[in-house]
């Protein structure tokens, strides 16, 4: 049986390091704007795609996309609280 959640963490693990973890994001978890090196500029609303790309490059269906993004913020906050 697979396991979802290690699949969503790689995921957003993925997306993390394709922005080289330039990710703003605010205290209440809404992402603000990414920088994507692919394209070499930040972007307000470039988060969302970035995560669908590499939600179809790991084969993921559309509806997993918001697990994905779940755990990019999750991540995100930890390392900031720390």
């Amino acid at each position: 049986m697979v396991n979802f959640e290690k699949i969503y963490q790689n995921v957003a693990s993925q997306v993390i390091q394709r922005c080289h973890g330039a990710i703003k994001i605010t205290k209440h978890g809404k992402i603000i704007e990414v920088y994507d090196t692919k394209r070499h500029i930040w972007s307000h609303g470039l988060a969302g795609l970035i995560i669908k790309e590499e939600c179809r490059n790991a084969n993921l269906k559309e509806w997993e996309f918001a697990n994905v993004r779940n755990y990019v913020i999750r991540e995100l906050l930890g390392k900031y609280k720390n």
